[in-house]
């Protein structure tokens, strides 16, 4: 199946998932992972009125969108926020969802009290408390939010989380749900290729979907 017909499968499937629920299907938004993707397959997205798309590396990002291409999109960076990229960061992406740090916090604060445009921001939660990977813990998610909105003068506009992998997610998109809520997060990006009919049953609005489009990837 081409790119097209992998993509318009997973909006039929969000659609009838979100019938289900009694859910507005307009209210997710699908971030299309192309990190690692050939751009014909990501300009053939594109083509047909697509426009969010999810990378992880900023030289990579930089290589293969070109201007015209940045133009027409809204890319999401879905990879590890080090503090000494941020500057680099903000320029090119349109959303970071991985801030986890006071000192990319900091950096970020810094960069807007010098009026650079500052992308949405979202916190990433490690939502499994997973030594392997990076976000802020569940227990620490108000206190950080709170250092971001009060300390740095952040505007925080949504949370990301990924729960672990070889364990059933709907706990953790739960406990995902339970935390956005008690805080009003309103905007939750959970949910990728292999769990996201899941994700938007505990109300994700962001799905990150790379595979289930473009297939395995080439680089």
């Amino acid at each position: 199946m081409s790119v097209i017909d992998n993509y318009k499968k997973v909006i039929e499937n969000i659609k009838s998932t979100c019938k289900e629920l009694n859910r507005n299907y307009k209210s997710i938004n699908v971030v299309a992972v192309s990190k690692q993707q050939n751009i014909n397959k990501i300009r053939s997205l594109a083509a047909i009125g697509h426009k969010s798309f999810g990378e992880n590396r900023l030289n990579e990002t930089s290589e293969k969108w070109t201007d015209l291409d940045r133009k027409i999109a809204q890319l999401h960076f879905i990879g590890a926020l080090q503090s000494k990229k941020v500057k680099e960061l903000i320029q090119i992406f349109n959303v970071i969802e991985t801030l986890d740090t006071e000192s990319s916090a900091r950096k970020l604060s810094t960069l807007k009290s010098q009026n650079f445009k500052i992308p949405k921001i979202f916190i990433q939660i490690n939502i499994g408390e997973e030594s392997q990977k990076r976000g802020v813990l569940p227990s620490s998610f108000s206190d950080f939010l709170k250092m971001c909105k009060e300390k740095y003068n952040l505007n925080i506009d949504g949370a990301m989380c990924m729960p672990p992998a070889d364990k059933n997610p709907r706990k953790y998109f739960k406990n995902m749900q339970y935390i956005c809520k008690k805080e009003n997060i309103k905007n939750i990006s959970m949910g990728m290729s292999n769990d996201y009919k899941e994700a938007i049953i505990y109300g994700s609005t962001i799905l990150r979907i790379g595979s289930l489009i473009f297939g395995e990837r080439e680089v």
